[in-house]
């Protein structure tokens, strides 16, 4: 099984996908630096306010083969563990917010969309939002797809830099909720 695999190495196995990009992101171990942006309705979302539940973020866009073509494998996936207590967040990138939500809209896809940091910043004040500006300086987000699983004290139990099916993102989303005791960390 692949994804067994992947997970004792918290996905380094998938770095020919991602490359140098892994860098940019959060390293499996570490707290998860705070994340704010807006939902693709408008309520802002910070990553804090989610202490104390696994959430599991997903970097896409409408735009990616590859996201397109995993989207209703983590659908399925979301499915299974929402009621289990994990936070999905999809977080659509360098694109219309508009258009990731008609995408997921159209494909079936009932958890949370989020926009592009990237994109809020070209609109919103500094000052006002200097959270939202660090966001999109600390998460560089530069392959598609990206996922990132955060346990429920803000530590960072894998990335995986490559499209997952059902049962792979369900391994990784049990990861990130404490539910593989015996997974080598």
């Amino acid at each position: 099984d692949v994804c067994s695999s992947d997970l004792r190495s918290q996905g380094a196995d998938n770095l020919g996908t991602g490359g140098v990009h892994s860098s940019l992101l959060p390293s499996v171990g570490d707290p998860a630096p705070e994340f704010m942006t807006l939902y693709s309705d408008g309520e802002i979302f910070k990553l804090s306010e989610l202490k104390g539940q696994p959430v599991w973020l997903n970097f896409w866009g409408s735009w990616c083969p590859p996201c397109r073509a995993e989207m209703p494998e983590l659908q399925e996936a979301w499915q299974a563990l929402e009621p289990r207590g994990l936070t999905m967040v999809g977080v659509s990138m360098r694109e219309d917010p508009r258009d990731a939500t008609a995408y997921a809209d159209r494909v079936g896809a009932t958890f949370p969309i989020a926009v592009d940091p990237n994109y809020l910043t070209t609109v919103a004040d500094p000052d006002a939002f200097p959270e939202l500006f660090d966001t999109a300086t600390t998460w560089e987000i530069r392959n598609w797809p990206t996922h990132v699983f955060i346990d429920e004290d803000g530590i960072v139990r894998a990335v995986v830099l490559s499209q997952m099916d059902t049962d792979c993102a369900i391994q990784y989303g049990e990861l990130a909720m404490g539910d593989r005791k015996d997974v080598d960390r």
